[in-house]
């Protein structure tokens, strides 16, 4: 796991690492279902836990969508 101990912190560094990658996957205006796998599959293996996969990358999208940079 690359993140501490702290789980309301990770969860929050979590969030920004699906913005980030949300981000990076859309630069192609494409957001595909197969980058979305990949995404969610990259995240677990940094340390988000499977039943909360969901909840990151819902966070992921809002933090995306609400910036003008990453």
């Amino acid at each position: 796991m690359f993140f501490n101990d702290n789980k309301s912190e990770n969860k929050n560094e979590l969030d920004k690492v699906a913005a980030l990658l949300i981000h990076a996957a859309k630069i192609d205006e494409n957001y595909s279902i197969i980058e979305d796998k990949i995404i969610r599959e990259s995240l677990l293996v940094i340390g988000a836990d499977s039943k909360n996969i969901d909840k990151i990358l819902e966070n992921g999208k809002a933090i995306e969508e609400n910036s003008n940079q990453i």
